[in-house]
This record gives C-alpha cells, structure tokens and sequence, in this order.
C-alpha cells in the first residue's frame, strides 16, 4: 500500500495513554477510516434504538433535541462519558437528535 493510500484510509487518533518519553505527552495512534465508520453508524443506530422509546413531552415541556459527545478511543470505540468519566476529556464527535417535523406532534 503506497503512502498516499494509507493517508486516504487512515485517520489519527491522539489517545490518553501517556508516552514514556523525555518530554512525555499524548501518544498518536493510527486509525481505519473503514473502521471508524463501523462504528459510528453502529452508535447511532444504538442512539436511535434508545430515542425510539423518549416521549415527546416532560411535563409541560415539548423534547425535540437532544445532544450527545462522543469520545474515540484509540481502537475507534466510541464511548459516552457518565459523571465519572475521565476529567479533561476533549475532542471526540458531536451528535445532535431533533425530532422531525413529521412526528405527530402539534404546537
């Protein structure tokens, strides 16, 4: 596989996992695109499974959004951090879920 190929199907991952080195910092791990993208459609398809069952209103309030933060590990796994994840946790994906417009509701 030529360079430019392995550029087109690989992305780079800077994980949490420290580096012993004089200077210390981040390590940088390859990544499959083809992989990255298994498992994204398989965290959304696991969102939709979870939406499918929210109700269309809280109490005197309508829910049409909601917001989630992924993180990627450095074997491509997203994962969503609860109250005790990692502190300084940045980067990752962004995912927004709106209810469309032809779901029944009225306003």
């Amino acid at each position: 596989m030529d360079e430019e190929q392995l550029e087109k199907d690989t992305m780079w991952v800077v994980t949490g996992e420290p580096v012993v080195t004089r200077g210390g910092g981040k390590q940088v791990k390859p990544l499959k695109v083809e992989w990255l993208a298994e498992n994204v459609n398989l965290f959304i398809g696991q969102m939709g499974a979870l939406l499918e069952n929210t109700p269309q209103k809280v109490g005197r309030f309508q829910f049409e959004e909601l917001e989630v933060h992924a993180e990627i590990s450095g074997k491509g796994t997203l994962m969503l951090f609860g109250t005790g994840g990692e502190v300084g946790a940045t980067g990752g994906l962004r995912f927004v879920f709106r209810r469309s417009a032809s779901s029944g509701e009225t306003k």
